[in-house]
């Protein structure tokens, strides 16, 4: 029967170790994924966010560029040279009147390195004002040298356009004579309509503003996981890291356009609406569109569309995918290394526990039965000092009714004689009105009875003060309700029931009170823990017969919260008792009386019950004027 039970427990620890290799293997696999599509997706994510900075760039580059050409030119238009007002048209005017013209567009255009012609034509094609911009340098273009643009697409546009308003040609090379200027000068064209009725010249002002430098920054922008690339509205290339692809519209090459070489890509740019998208093959793209200048006045875009694509390097995502393959490959391997490396553990834990189990069932019985003494004992100890709380309470409230008892005796002591004698002049009158009474002793027993009622009324509304603060500081102290309270008329009735106390003793009280601090909070607790620090300064800070003084003070941090502090001029306290102080029982004074449970106390109450904080500052040593300072600082709910 042993060796029946021994061989199906043999046999379903087998299976066990089955399962959980299967589940090992499964679960590698599982995470060896996510490690794939994690690397593969954090790898594609860099190269996607580096792609974004770099097309950011770009627009940005552009777009301060075309916008500044643009107010260029209005502000180059705005000029009164070039206006009509009461000035003959140009057909009319001297040779120094169109010299002046020319002077101020040379001035204008040396303000702007990309600035290479200014150019003034009329209504039928003809060069009226030419200037050309190179090399810092201006040369105005003789009459004989002009020339008739009429047959330019950007003349034919600019001039449809009606004025005052601007046009902005499509990005091309430079020509000059209906050949292209080399090197390439990539210039852009901006037009500015001038009519009759407003300038010398009804026509267009045309700027062109060499582009050399705007390509260059972009050039520089360019980089080995982002490939500037800049597309014109029918696909062929501004700017393209290869040179050769670049301006196949005015080479009259048409085989250079991205729809030859990449159709898929050119068809994402075609369908691409208004936001950054992306485009997938073996590489990754990043397209977007270079925001369009907008004609509020007649409603249309005042610049051709041009695309803006960032490539990455040939064969990307078959990098990525090989690394992230060699880290999911990693990851399996690793894992099934632990897995294994737990099985064989867990084969060999399994023998050690079994044999444990028995001496662990044993010790948690053991366990039990002391964890049972220790409750008991805490529970002892919890009553033990509710009991010392309470008798705590009593102490106090014993002390205060004999500070109380003992300054009423005073003002009862002379209501009393008062009233003695008041009755002793009664009875003088009642006898004085037997024999015959006159008016001199009527008057003068009036006048004392008077006297002696005043100063009994007197000495009457001094109790009533005192049993009025003695029976709020009763009902506040045995009142276990959050309350409003004001700090400063707790601090003043305290010092009324301890004032019996006081008057005897050679040390001073003061307080000061930065404002009227009302908070919610237990009115009564709060007296009792200032009464506590007060009654063991005075105990303990001071020699018997030595002068001093004891400060309380109430003000706010800058956390908003109520400080509390209690500072004396006594001895101190010494370094290595500070850190024992708070523990009850311990006191320096065990043969006069005390106990050691007054700061033991006032730690309880602050942290416990008012969820305050106290802090103390001590040093014999101190040069300031307080020794000592207990802070109690209580939160301004």
């Amino acid at each position: 029967m042993e060796k029946f039970d021994n061989t199906n427990s043999v046999s379903l620890s087998n299976k066990q170790s089955y399962i959980k290799a299967l589940f090992i293997a499964v679960a590698s696999g599982v995470i060896a994924f996510l490690v794939y599509w994690q690397v593969y997706q954090a790898r594609l994510t860099l190269v996607q966010d580096y792609q974004d900075d770099k097309l950011s760039l770009v627009q940005t580059e552009f777009v301060k560029e075309l916008s500044s050409i643009k107010k260029l030119t209005q502000v180059l238009a705005d000029n009164k040279n070039l206006k009509r007002g009461n000035k003959l048209r140009y057909m009319f005017r001297d040779s120094k009147s169109l010299s002046d013209i020319n002077d101020y567009f040379i001035n204008f255009g040396m303000l702007s390195p990309i600035i290479s012609q200014i150019r003034w034509i009329d209504i039928t094609g003809n060069e009226r004002f030419r200037i050309d911009f190179k090399d810092n340098e201006a040369k105005v273009v003789k009459k004989n040298e002009l020339q008739n643009k009429m047959s330019r697409y950007y003349f034919r546009q600019g001039i449809a356009i009606e004025a005052p308003d601007s046009f902005l040609s499509k990005i091309d090379l430079n020509m000059e004579h209906g050949s292209i200027v080399e090197p390439y000068v990539p210039t852009i064209r901006v037009t500015y309509r001038t009519s009759s009725s407003d300038y010398i010249v009804d026509g267009l002002i045309v700027i062109n503003f060499d582009l050399s430098s705007l390509f260059q920054r972009i050039r520089n922008y360019s980089a080995d996981n982002a490939q500037v690339n800049i597309v014109n509205k029918d696909g062929f290339w501004l700017y393209n890291n290869d040179r050769s692809k670049e301006w196949g519209f005015m080479l009259e090459m048409q085989e250079l356009t991205i729809a030859n070489y990449n159709p898929l890509l050119w068809e994402s740019m075609q369908n691409q609406q208004e936001n950054t998208v992306r485009h997938f093959d073996s590489n990754v793209y990043t397209l977007d569109k270079l925001p369009t200048l907008f004609s509020q006045k007649y409603n249309e875009t005042l610049n051709d569309v041009i695309y803006i694509y960032i490539k990455s390097k040939d064969k990307l995502i078959t990098e990525i995918r090989l690394v992230a393959l060699g880290y999911a490959g990693i990851s399996a391997i690793f894992l099934l290394t632990i897995g294994g490396f737990i099985l064989y553990r867990e084969y060999c834990y399994t023998k050690v526990l079994s044999n444990l189990f028995e001496q662990l069932h044993a010790e948690k019985l053991e366990l039990d039965s002391v964890n049972n003494k220790l409750s008991n004992t805490i529970r002892q100890q919890q009553l033990l000092q509710d009991s010392f709380v309470e008798a705590q309470k009593l102490s106090s409230l014993g002390m205060m009714v004999a500070g109380v008892a003992h300054e009423m005796n005073t003002p009862i002591g002379g209501a009393i004689i008062s009233v003695s004698n008041a009755e002793s002049v009664m009875n003088r009158l009642n006898e004085a009105i037997k024999t015959g009474l006159t008016k001199s002793q009527l008057e003068s027993s009036v006048l004392s009875l008077d006297d002696n009622l005043a100063l009994a009324r007197v000495n009457l509304d001094k109790a009533a003060v005192l049993v009025k603060s003695f029976k709020k500081m009763a009902i506040d102290r045995n009142n276990e309700e959050f309350i409003k309270c004001n700090i400063e008329g707790l601090v003043k009735e305290l010092l009324i029931a301890l004032n019996s106390r006081l008057k005897t003793s050679k040390i001073k009280i003061t307080t000061r009170f930065d404002g009227d601090y009302t908070i919610k909070s237990r009115p009564g607790v709060i007296s009792q823990v200032i009464e506590n620090l007060v009654i063991n300064a005075l105990n303990h800070a001071f020699e018997h017969n030595q002068t001093g003084e004891i400060e309380i003070k109430v003000y706010k941090n800058e956390k908003g919260d109520v400080n509390i502090t209690v500072s004396d001029t006594g001895c101190g306290i010494e370094k290595n008792q500070q850190s024992s102080i708070f523990e009850p029982f311990h006191t320096s004074a065990r043969g006069k009386g005390n106990i050691g449970l007054g700061l033991y106390m006032v730690s309880q109450w602050v942290t416990g019950i008012l969820k305050g904080q106290l802090d103390l500052v001590s040093d014999p040593q101190r040069e300031e004027k307080f020794k000592t300072q207990f802070t109690v600082t209580l939160p301004n709910k």
